[in-house]
């Protein structure tokens, strides 16, 4: 059986890890942990490149100062952004991984990208997933209308079965 369990990166997704715990003792048990973050921005660096500028009152009167500021200068572009947050997120499942039993299979993928639920229904696809487990946060329906919900889009999808797990019990 192939068990695709997602992660966000937070404890209040790990509260699978009594279902997945349980799930580990069933026979030919395959799990798949699956991470996907929102696209990261470049992070600034503390100190950028000084560059002046005048400043004087509002109708253009005064006396000038010259003031040095500093542009915000990147410490890393997009792409590289991407790419740790990427290995922090694998780094994270295999620690995840390391807390199932011994010996079940468990493969372990990061992704970063704005369409979570679409990356998490493609896997269940492309793997032939038998069922997915995710924590729900179980919002109230207008939250859901404002906010959309990645756990609800998944159920939608019908793609697979889906257990899930509120982290209250």
């Amino acid at each position: 059986m192939k068990v695709l369990a997602t992660f966000d990166g937070t404890t209040y997704s790990e509260a699978v890890m009594p279902q997945l715990q349980q799930i580990a003792h069933l026979p030919n048990v395959q799990f798949y942990l699956l991470a996907v973050a929102h696209e990261p921005d470049g992070q600034l660096r503390k100190r950028g490149r000084p560059r002046p500028i005048v400043v004087s009152d509002a109708m253009g009167r005064g006396t000038p100062m010259v003031l040095d500021t500093v542009d915000a200068s990147y410490a890393e572009d997009k792409t590289q952004a991407i790419a740790r947050r990427t290995a922090e997120l694998e780094d994270y499942l295999t620690g995840i991984a390391q807390q199932l039993p011994a010996g079940v299979a468990c493969h372990v993928e990061a992704h970063v990208s704005d369409k979570v639920a679409e990356v998490i229904v493609d896997r269940v696809r492309e793997e032939q997933i038998d069922v997915v487990v995710m924590a729900t946060h179980s919002r109230r329906p207008l939250a859901k209308a404002l906010f959309g919900s990645t756990t609800e889009a998944v159920v939608r999808s019908g793609v697979a079965p889906v257990l899930l797990v509120h982290p209250k019990g």
